[in-house]
């Protein structure tokens, strides 16, 4: 696999691209303790990447792991905010570069996987919280929100997203204690698609989650992430409209078509097709 050209100036994260579309993204920022922190050149370089994959057609899938043997990312550089000149006293008006780059990661219309195989705290917890998915290995993942005991508080959106994945007395527990999280209790509760037993079967895993993933039709991966972030943003019943009209359009394109053809000449709608459901499914 190579990567797209326009990464080859990136000190920190290396792309490489499959022919089918899945894109890995393999983070180190090389600091100085080792920790993969976010440094300055890997905010400005992770922020360059969503924007181009998100906007690259030939990337149907994006997989960000870490160079890291410990660490998927740690968090800001303390000393970043301690030489901030002059802090904002007040809201501001527009989401600011770090919330901005999230939000098009969080919504591109490419499905994306968090491979945390290390620990993760502080920003780059907050990262990780706006994948589409996110997989972990029992007793090497662990999740940190560690900043109301320096004395400060989560700044890139865990108070928002960690209400809106975990309700309000979890969100509560993880950000104000600053306490670990383990592998199990992250699956359990919902921070972790699911975990495995060592970091061999989590790659497996992720490789052929990202591979099946980037087989199917772009346009109904787009729809079908769109509909989902749709009930997050819209009240219930425009919701669910706006899921009908995505259904709706991601069968006009001719891949769906074919493939639903294909489902019923190689078994769908049969007893033996639909109890071997997915051996009928990797016919299409």
């Amino acid at each position: 696999m190579v990567g797209p050209s326009y990464a080859d100036k990136w000190k920190t994260i290396k792309l490489k691209l499959s022919p089918n579309g899945v894109c890995i993204a393999t983070m180190d920022s090389g600091d100085a303790g080792g920790v993969n922190l976010i440094t300055g050149t890997l905010f400005k370089e992770f922020g360059d990447m969503v924007k181009r994959v998100a906007r690259d057609d030939a990337i149907r899938v994006l997989v960000v792991r870490s160079a890291n043997e410990h660490f998927w990312l740690a968090h800001l550089d303390v000393n970043s905010i301690l030489s901030e000149p002059k802090p904002p006293t007040e809201r501001g008006a527009v989401l600011n570069e770090w919330h901005s780059n999230m939000e098009i990661l969080r919504t591109m219309p490419k499905a994306t996987i968090a491979e945390l195989a290390g620990r993760v705290g502080g920003g780059g917890h907050e990262f990780a919280l706006n994948f589409d998915m996110r997989f972990g290995v029992y007793g090497v993942t662990k999740i940190c929100q560690m900043e109301v005991p320096l004395g400060i508080l989560p700044g890139g959106g865990a108070c928002v997203n960690l209400r809106r994945l975990l309700g309000a007395g979890r969100a509560m527990e993880v950000v104000l204690s600053g306490d670990d999280v383990d592998a199990q209790t992250a699956e359990r509760w919902g921070l972790l698609n699911r975990c495995f037993e060592d970091k061999a079967k989590l790659r497996a895993h992720v490789d052929a989650l990202a591979a099946r993933l980037a087989s199917f039709p772009p346009e109904a991966l787009r729809c079908a992430k769109e509909a989902v972030l749709a009930a997050e943003r819209m009240p219930h019943t425009e919701a669910l409209k706006e899921n009908l009209m995505l259904f709706y359009r991601s069968t006009r394109g001719p891949e769906a078509r074919l493939r639903m053809e294909s489902f019923l000449k190689n078994g769908g709608q049969t007893l033996a097709g639909e109890q071997e459901l997915q051996r009928t499914l990797s016919k299409l």
